[in-house]
């Protein structure tokens, strides 16, 4: 069912076609406020206004929105791929002896187990806090909310383009990214966003033990070179 953007509050549709192209905003009876006004906004508005963290448009994405897509390959692998090879190169693991296509398969499986491993550990963590009160809650729309939320990752693309020790400061758009997310979640979910917030942290959490386990599992010189072979 359609969502006010301003107040939450239902309603039984966003706009009225009096004929092609031209519409009428529906007001909503609660706010009085139009109930979705990011109907008539370009693209570029609803992105600035996810850089504000403002929680009318994610209630736009989130609830007023029907399709939702993801394409393409997470730039975050290939700035991962950076760190873990200077790693490996400190700790003189030939992990860049191995050829370009291991290399990227090994980035690609790990971001897979990050992403499944954090998913996992968000969803557990919104079951023991929120409890019953939302049983029936979608647990995909929680991804769907994450993943629309992580659009400050784009910006890595910027990181690739420059110098790679600009990359050093990729924790500043992982707040970002992280920020997002809280904002997101907690307009899902309607929950404050100190909860929200631990509720997050306990699926990052999960997913750094994840990648410490699964790095220290693949380190093993051996594997690297059967995987060679």
């Amino acid at each position: 069912m359609p969502t006010c953007v301003e107040c939450g509050a239902p309603v039984t549709n966003l706009y009225t076609e009096y004929s092609k192209g031209n519409i009428r905003l529906t007001p909503c009876e609660k706010c009085k406020k139009f109930a979705d006004k990011y109907v008539e906004h370009d693209f570029v508005i609803i992105f600035i206004d996810m850089l504000l963290h403002k929680p009318q448009v994610y209630r736009h994405l989130l609830f007023n929105r029907l399709e939702y897509r993801d394409h393409g390959i997470d730039v975050a692998q290939y700035i991962k791929w950076f760190r873990l090879e200077k790693y490996y190169t400190v700790t003189n693991i030939p992990f860049i002896e191995q050829p370009v296509f291991l290399q990227y398969l090994y980035i690609l499986f790990l971001c897979v187990i990050e992403f499944v491993v954090f998913q996992f550990g968000v969803r557990l963590a919104v079951s023991l806090y929120i409890g019953d009160k939302y049983a029936i809650i979608k647990y995909n729309y929680i991804t769907i909310a994450l993943i629309i939320s992580s659009f400050g990752k784009i910006l890595l693309i910027l990181m690739v383009i420059w110098d790679y020790n600009g990359l050093e400061y990729s924790w500043l758009i992982n707040i970002v990214v992280l920020t997002s997310n809280v904002e997101a979640l907690a307009v899902f979910l309607n929950v404050g966003y100190f909860k929200t917030l631990l509720m997050l942290i306990f699926g990052l959490g999960l997913k750094v033990l994840a990648q410490i386990f699964f790095i220290q599992v693949t380190n093993n010189p051996l594997l690297l070179t059967l995987l060679s072979i």
